[in-house]
């Protein structure tokens, strides 16, 4: 078989080369305004689905299904990422959303203290020195403090923060899941004062502690950050930075997200930034008496008494730079107060209202039976309803 070879001359060559590198540009052209196109229309719809929702108003809830549930007249009960946490002196249960048993542990407590983070769960009682910790599939492990327990927190890693009292000398000690002690520390009076508050990072890494003391007969508090990774090997005691403040009481500190903490005192609010060393970024001063405390992953709300007869409550809430976002009037008597996002939930046993961040009316309504809580569920109008006997999955509409 002859085998054909076509040849063509460089000029040729050099046209037929210009022509696909046209083609070429021709084609990435299209396919870029292609993409264009599409990222335009997809930014267009999530906008427009951003503007509906933020400017939904709801009337009335529907109940899309129901569980019982089986709870004891003397129980509190606490989001647990989702499922319901169920505590009393005599033990702690997780169940979903069905009410199906997800784990259960028994002990006789007489004042239990409950911490949730996420996934973590630790419970001890107060003064005693059994501190018990669980994860969403049950017991992990268990602390024997040896001392009587005054307050404890817990990281979403398991790592838990104990206060305890041992005769002139209050400790600071921190614990993994399953017992084992990885700090122990001490705190007197005179040195650097009383802690009467701790929180820990979301990996447990670093501490937030407010401590209360007096100096020249002034009562004062600091709050301190303390580093328990390589970044705070090097600092005396593990401090890696902490502010002072006169004439104030700190009894409210916590972490927002990898790299924010906070603090709310009687007189003023601080925000801190930083995920190894905090240093303070923000602080407002307070004039009025603080009621409550509540917070979201990116907002921390204050609430007061409206002095201005107007409503009964007014809610400030703020950003994690420190910034003012929200002045909100609230008119019914509030059990719990949840920070969704960018809504507002307010409700009782028996009433509910929702705001946005804005300050819109969402929703008010009531409830057709008892509610003990308030879930967030997979839809921003949806929510799991906790009562003492049942379970509902409700839908604003």
């Amino acid at each position: 078989m002859a085998r054909i070879k076509n040849f063509v001359s460089p000029a040729q060559g050099r046209n037929r080369k210009l022509e696909f590198e046209h083609k070429i540009r021709a084609y990435r052209r299209g396919r870029a305004m292609k993409i264009i196109s599409v990222t335009t229309i997809v930014a267009l719809i999530i906008a427009a689905i951003v503007f509906l929702w933020k400017n939904s108003v709801y009337t009335s809830y529907t109940e899309i299904s129901s569980f019982p549930r089986v709870s004891s007249s003397n129980s509190s009960c606490l989001n647990h990422n989702g499922r319901i946490l169920s505590y009393s002196k005599d033990g702690i249960n997780c169940v979903d959303t069905k009410g199906n048993m997800i784990w259960n542990e028994t002990y006789q407590m007489q004042k239990p203290i409950v911490e949730v983070n996420e996934n973590a769960v630790a419970v001890g009682d107060y003064d005693g020195h059994i501190i018990y910790v669980m994860d969403e599939k049950g017991k992990v492990g268990e602390i024997d403090t040896h001392l009587p327990i005054k307050d404890l927190c817990v990281s979403k890693t398991g790592i838990v923060a104990v206060v305890l009292e041992d005769h002139k000398v209050t400790r600071l000690n921190l614990y993994n899941a399953k017992g084992k002690e990885l700090v122990k520390s001490e705190s007197r009076m005179n040195q650097n004062g009383y802690p009467i508050a701790v929180a820990l990072s979301d990996t447990g890494e670093v501490m937030e502690v407010s401590y209360l003391y007096v100096d020249s007969g002034t009562m004062k508090s600091s709050v301190a950050f303390y580093n328990f990774s390589d970044v705070g090997q090097n600092s005396v005691d593990r401090l890696v930075s902490g502010n002072e403040y006169a004439d104030t009481v700190v009894p409210y500190i916590g972490f927002s997200g990898k790299d924010t903490a906070y603090a709310v005192g009687n007189n003023r609010i601080s925000f801190y930034q930083g995920a190894d060393k905090p240093v303070s970024i923000a602080e407002k001063l307070l004039s009025e008496e603080i009621q409550a405390v509540y917070t979201g992953d990116e907002y921390v709300g204050l609430i007061y008494i409206d002095t201005t007869g107007a409503a009964l409550y007014r809610m400030d809430v703020y950003d994690k730079k420190g910034n003012l976002v929200l002045n909100q009037s609230i008119d019914i008597e509030y059990q719990k107060i949840l920070i969704q996002k960018n809504n507002i939930v307010v409700y009782n046993n028996t009433e509910c209202v929702m705001y946005s961040m804005s300050g819109k009316e969402k929703y008010r309504g009531t409830f057709g039976k008892s509610v003990s809580l308030l879930i967030p569920a997979n839809k921003i109008n949806r929510f799991i309803m906790v009562t003492s006997d049942s379970i509902d999955i409700i839908e604003l509409n």
